[in-house]
């Protein structure tokens, strides 16, 4: 017990979480109603590619801050910078894996038992419950924290998994560290995750890889010579079909460029995320 099941989403900041959803909705993305949380907001991009057995789900939040008067910490400190802020790992068991992390020197509060009322356009009710801790800012290259799903279904549901750009899974969250080995040394310890390659270096749970890349070779896979700042930066989507995902953005006036293996929305144009879509058939 005590394990890191897999990267279970990625948490971006969007200044409004209403607003956001449009705009993703326009890259052909289905993005579930506005969920209201104490001094927060959210919407989903659910995928079906998931595992509700274990708990596991596949998804990315855009969350915005409402009120920071309410809001839980360190929510306030954390959606500061627009874009990717946390990964948020999936575990059976948040308190054992909280166990061990303290005892390895992390710094993790109490873990939380959560639930909310998440009501739907159709006059459904729906009530997602999970057991949360979120551990200390500042402990490692990038954010993260993690969370023990006890009503995966709600995540899965076909309405909110169908896509008309076809994407079927998140597959990777983008990052930038200085020295990317440095950075795998922490996932290593902490995830107790297979780190494969050097720069970028693949950090491996599951399905769903942290790759971390230098500014260097971060600017040769997605352009530019350099990046404002290092941190989480995006995430990589697989579709079912690359050439219909292509037309439903372009057709809805998004710029895109072209990449090795697919197509990219660079985070000027994604409200400060970099979104890849690559060929990933079931």
């Amino acid at each position: 017990m005590g394990a890191l099941i897999d990267i279970d989403h990625l948490m971006v900041n969007v200044p409004d979480s209403e607003a956001a959803g449009d705009i993703f909705s326009a890259m052909g993305f289905t993005v579930t109603p506005r969920s209201i949380l104490p001094g927060l907001s959210n919407r989903l991009i659910c995928f079906g590619r998931a595992d509700p057995a274990r708990g596991l789900c596949n998804y990315v939040e855009l969350m915005s801050l409402d009120d920071a008067g309410t809001a839980p910490p360190p929510m306030p400190a954390l959606l500061i910078r627009p874009g990717p802020v946390s990964t948020v790992l999936a575990t059976e068991d948040a308190r054992a894996v909280r166990e061990r992390l303290v005892a390895a020197g992390l710094r993790v509060p109490p873990v939380l038992d959560l639930q909310r009322d998440w009501h739907l356009p159709s006059g459904e009710t729906i009530t997602p419950a999970f057991a949360v801790a979120i551990p200390d800012l500042d402990q490692g290259p990038f954010y993260w924290n993690f969370c023990q799903h006890k009503t995966p279904q709600h995540y899965v549901r076909p309405e909110f998994t169908d896509h008309d750009n076809g994407a079927l899974a998140l597959t990777s969250v983008i990052a930038v560290a200085d020295d990317p080995g440095a950075a795998a040394d922490h996932y290593r310890r902490y995830w107790q995750a297979e780190c494969i390659g050097a720069d970028p270096v693949r950090i491996r749970l599951g399905q769903v890889d942290l790759v971390v890349h230098s500014p260097a070779s971060y600017g040769d896979r997605f352009g530019g010579d350099e990046v404002d700042h290092v941190g989480l930066r995006g995430f990589t989507v697989a579709s079912a079909s690359l050439s219909e995902a292509r037309e439903r953005v372009v057709a809805n006036g998004i710029a895109i460029a072209e990449v090795a293996g697919g197509f990219m929305i660079s985070p000027d144009n994604a409200l400060g995320t970099l979104i890849v879509f690559e060929a990933g058939g079931d």
